[in-house]
């Protein structure tokens, strides 16, 4: 196999599938990448064994494919090489186990592997399947994913749900003390639809928010247990999570007899962030308390100090107050543009209600 690269193309497609090799694994070919070239265009695959992804580049693209064939490209060595040259053409020849990666300027000689027993990925060949702009799939995933429970990955509370309806997607995370939710416009195209079991890893999701970048849309088929992504010219398949996913929708507190009271996001992420300076692990959290036209937010800290910030609010109703965990109220409002209103639905020792015009709704269980 000899293929001469375009860098400009060939480095983000490289860097993106590399990204899904594996990074410990009793198969050492699996830490690395296959290419096949042939007339038409040049491929590049990587697998872990759960999560894989295939790249696609046409010889329109600039490639020139001098013998088609296939080999594998050492991941690690050639991300440094390409890290620290910058000729726009790269030539790859490989010849048995050795292969060959030239410049103007520049020569190695790696030491590579057979490509026989590479596994494959799975296309994308779904007659059904969703079909959603990849900036809402984006927000959608930054916008649940860290309340995920990251300390049991390899169970269901370790992902993110996504529910497939005729019309849109949404997605559900939860560790159990909150709860984020997202929906977004979708197309379901071959009546396509999945329900409270579609559970996504999060490096799967970290990954497709990677290849979304250069992308307008992605298409997205869940089969049992395994879902297939395309997004343009890369194709990701992964294995769904196993476990039951909590009945989120009885989590999920009414707004009825709940004190309502609506935030500036930004105006309350700079008062919690101010208040929690004085909190400690003996005295964790901040307090909301609210009274006519005003709520405050305050901490208290053993051998600290006392803190207090005020916002003007349109609240007219008697004296409330909850303590929340301040980096569960961070997380949330990092996703949330500082000029928008937040809505904010609550009763002392239930679950609190934090939701956004644009179908984001948070839940956080309060501090006793």
């Amino acid at each position: 196999m000899k293929v001469i690269c375009r860098r400009d193309k060939f480095v983000p497609l490289f860097t993106l599938i590399s990204s899904f090799a594996a990074t410990r694994d009793s198969r050492p070919a699996l830490q690395n990448v296959k290419m096949v070239a042939d007339e038409r265009s040049v491929v590049l695959t990587a697998t872990d064994g759960e999560l894989g992804a295939k790249g696609e580049l046409s010889v329109e693209d600039g490639f020139v494919v001098e013998a088609p064939g296939e080999t594998i490209l050492p991941a690690k060595l050639l991300r440094k090489i390409l890290a620290e040259t910058t000729d726009e053409e790269i030539t790859l020849d490989a010849t048995g186990t050795t292969l060959g990666v030239r410049g103007l300027n520049f020569r190695y000689q790696l030491a590579t592997m057979s490509a026989v027993d590479f596994p494959a990925v799975a296309p994308f060949d779904a007659a059904a399947y969703h079909k959603i702009a990849t900036k809402s799939l984006c927000e959608m995933i930054r916008r649940a994913a860290f309340a995920t429970d990251v300390e049991n990955s390899h169970y269901a509370l370790g992902g993110v749900l996504f529910n497939f309806a005729p019309d849109q997607m949404t997605a559900v995370a939860t560790d159990g003390r909150r709860l984020a939710y997202q929906a977004r416009a979708a197309e379901a195209v071959g009546d396509h639809a999945s329900e409270n079991k579609t559970i996504f890893p999060l490096r799967t999701l970290n990954l497709l928010e990677r290849a979304s970048s250069d992308v307008d849309e992605a298409l997205i088929a869940v089969t049992e247990g395994r879902a297939v992504a395309r997004l343009g010219n890369v194709v990701i398949s992964t294995i769904l999570k196993e476990g039951r996913f909590p009945n989120w929708r009885s989590i999920m507190p009414s707004k009825d007899g709940k004190i309502h009271i609506d935030f500036l996001a930004g105006q309350l992420a700079s008062a919690v962030r101010q208040a929690e300076i004085v909190a400690t692990e003996k005295k964790p959290g901040v307090w909301l308390r609210f009274s006519p036209g005003k709520a405050s937010v305050a901490a208290a800290g053993e051998e600290v100090g006392e803190s207090n910030v005020d916002i003007p609010i349109s609240y007219e109703g008697e004296p409330a107050s909850l303590r929340l965990d301040p980096r569960f109220l961070n997380e949330f409002l990092r996703n949330v543009a500082p000029e928008e209103t937040v809505s904010f639905y609550f009763q002392s020792d239930s679950p609190a209600l934090f939701e956004t015009n644009d179908d984001y709704r948070y839940v956080v269980m309060p501090l006793t």
